[in-house]
């Protein structure tokens, strides 16, 4: 064979970059986090002012987060579909309009509809569809460096998240809190940009050599073949065969087209929604569970300050203690940015259950603990466990599902952690009204990790062995 022959016959595949125009989707996605998370902290804050003048009381104020929830939880579920009909551009264009459609709307709100409408509504499915489509182009453009760019770029939100207070702090007392408003729209535009920046991975795929068998190596195999009586396929046949295959596509796809027109609304929805995917998915370890533990998670964060109230610490201390979480967060992101090609030998959800196990003991030991210095140390553990829980949870999806299928198990995901905040918020708060202890609320979240790590493991075994089940196919018969 000569060596433009070899060139010629040589095949290559392509794969996602790992970098190049990657570089620029870090930026978009760090854009849309910081436009549509860094700032939740200081919600209290943004809207004292407002809340004030629309008289709106805690009642109020739990409707508008709910409302916001579902509508953050329905669009990333959505955008599954949705992208079935349209490109992954034009729907973060349609998100960013929402957005900005929101958060220009209240600077001028002055009813508690208004606020619903724009803050609730309007925010609420732009940051559902932002925040899916942000993920997926991550998990598009990047294979080996998919835990490097997940956890800095979420390093990177937790750092301006961590500014933000004191910047809508200035801007209260310098403009006011129409100025603020007038602020965060501004900073909300930004997903404009980012939006541009997300360009399709097809324009970026690299192309690598494929090893392949050699023409002549095969037709030794072929000819060896037939004494296993074989179907052969003859080199000179490739033309007739095209032709053949070319004439069975054109007849598949207007039989298609034909049933196409023939499909009613009903399935065409159930063909977007992909139901058996979203059955199957539904009750994985890699949805319900990863659901259930961020929002457990979400839960013991905000009761973890009355707990140490409760055990009559003062706010200094309770200030220390809540830096050490914050501290120890940090610090197990600034390790995965640093150990992430190590960290490849593991599978995300082996590192995902193994900080399962680190929050269930650290919180068995706050509770256990009299100690101040050693709840500070478990405080600090307690970090590293919940950057674990927040940061894989893509990558824990990834694993579980088809390149394709990403972004609607994504959204099967944010639309079960909707939920599960819906439940188990009053759950657990119902828990420590009737009970008068936080201890005991705590337990309770903390057996639900309990209880997914039992069920991931048993999951983790079956699959393992699930080859060792199977027959083998040349084994024979007794």
């Amino acid at each position: 064979m000569s060596v433009k022959e070899g060139l010629k016959n040589k095949k290559y595949k392509l794969v996602p970059p790992d970098g190049g125009w990657g570089y620029m989707i870090w930026i978009a996605v760090i854009l849309n986090l910081v436009a549509t998370t860094s700032f939740t902290g200081c919600f209290g804050i943004i809207f004292h002012e407002l809340f004030i003048q629309l008289k709106m009381g805690s009642t109020h104020i739990n409707l508008l987060i709910g409302i916001t929830s579902i509508c953050f939880a329905v669009s990333g579920f959505m955008t599954g579909p949705l992208l079935k009909f349209i490109s992954m551009r034009k729907a973060g264009f349609i998100a960013a309009t929402f957005l900005n459609l929101g958060s220009f709307g209240i600077i001028f709100v002055n009813s508690q509809l208004a606020l619903f409408l724009c803050y609730g509504f309007m925010q609420g499915v732009g940051i559902g569809i932002l925040n899916n489509i942000s993920f997926s182009s991550i998990n598009d453009y990047f294979v080996k460096r998919r835990l490097l760019s997940f956890s800095l770029i979420q390093s990177v939100t937790v750092v301006v998240a961590f500014l933000s207070p004191q910047l809508v702090k200035i801007t209260l007392e310098v403009y006011g809190h129409r100025g603020a408003y007038i602020l965060l729209a501004a900073i909300n535009m930004q997903t404009f940009v980012a939006v541009f920046l997300m360009q399709p991975v097809d324009l970026h795929l690299k192309k690598i050599e494929m090893i392949t068998v050699e023409d002549n190596e095969m037709k030794l195999l072929i000819v060896d073949d037939q004494s296993y009586e074989i179907p052969t396929v003859k080199i000179s046949d490739k033309k007739r065969n095209s032709s053949y295959s070319d004439q069975k596509q054109e007849k598949d796809l207007k039989l298609s087209v034909t049933e196409d027109r023939s499909k009613g609304i009903k399935e065409l929805i159930l063909e977007a929604l992909d139901v058996s995917f979203i059955k199957s998915f539904l009750l994985s370890n890699a949805g319900l569970g990863v659901a259930i533990c961020i929002s457990d998670d979400l839960i013991f964060t905000l009761v973890l300050p009355q707990t140490l109230y409760s055990l009559n610490w003062t706010e200094g201390e309770v200030a220390w203690a809540v830096s050490s979480a914050c501290l120890g967060d940090l610090v197990t992101r600034v390790m995965f940015i640093i150990f992430s090609n190590w960290l490849l030998r593991f599978e995300s959800q082996q590192i995902y259950i193994a900080g399962l196990f680190v929050a269930v003991i650290t919180r068995i030991g706050i509770l256990g603990s009299e100690n101040y210095t050693t709840i500070i140390i478990y405080l600090a553990l307690y970090g590293t466990s919940r950057c674990i829980i927040v940061i894989l949870i893509p990558l824990v999806i990834a694993e579980a599902v088809q390149p394709e299928q990403f972004t609607s198990a994504n959204g099967i995901f944010m639309l079960l952690f909707g939920f599960a905040n819906l439940l188990f918020g009053p759950a657990i708060g119902a828990i420590r009204d009737l009970t008068g202890s936080y201890a005991t609320a705590i337990y309770v979240l903390t057996s639900f990790f309990a209880i997914v790590i039992i069920f991931w493991i048993i999951e983790i075994c079956y699959k393992k062995n699930k080859h060792k089940r199977q027959p083998k196919k040349n084994e024979p018969k007794k």
